[in-house]
């Protein structure tokens, strides 16, 4: 991915989580072609929305945001991209499951915090992929929530 400080196209930020191995992949390759504005953030205090995958699950409290440790410099471990945990799924099962779940939720910038997301939260936006023969449900999955997010804004 390019650096995503540098970039001055992106006007709405996201952090995802529970991504599979393809999902990541699309993410990292293909996203900035059809949503330039939407990007990765560079920090948990720039993330307006928060983006849940999961996969063959249709609920989201496995998949919830990780904790940041930040150290005695103010360096985090943030990263706004996921992946699936492998200790509950392996990465490889989580490309081939038969339905891919998406929740997006909003967050004021400034406000995210990983540790106090809670699981009873209610999402603005949820949507399942259904994998057929020859089809891509994770990457289309992933085309939901960005595109709920170029339409919708952060004017929330």
């Amino acid at each position: 991915m390019k650096p995503l400080e540098n970039n001055e196209a992106c006007k709405i930020y996201f952090s995802a989580y529970g991504l599979s191995p393809n999902q990541y992949k699309w993410m990292s390759r293909n996203r900035g072609k059809a949503f330039a504005g939407i990007c990765p953030a560079p920090a948990p205090a720039l993330v307006d929305f928060v983006v849940i995958f999961t996969h063959d699950a249709d609920f989201y409290n496995g998949t919830m945001p990780t904790l940041v440790h930040t150290d005695k410099n103010g360096f985090s471990d943030f990263t706004p991209l996921t992946a699936v945990d492998s200790a509950v799924v392996s990465p490889s099962d989580a490309d081939k499951n038969r339905h891919e779940y998406v929740w997006v939720f909003h967050t004021k910038r400034g406000t995210f915090d990983p540790a106090k997301f809670s699981p009873k939260r209610r999402p603005l936006f949820s949507s399942t992929e259904s994998n057929k023969l020859g089809t891509a449900a994770g990457s289309r999955s992933a085309e939901d929530a960005l595109r709920f997010m170029q339409q919708h804004g952060i004017d929330r």
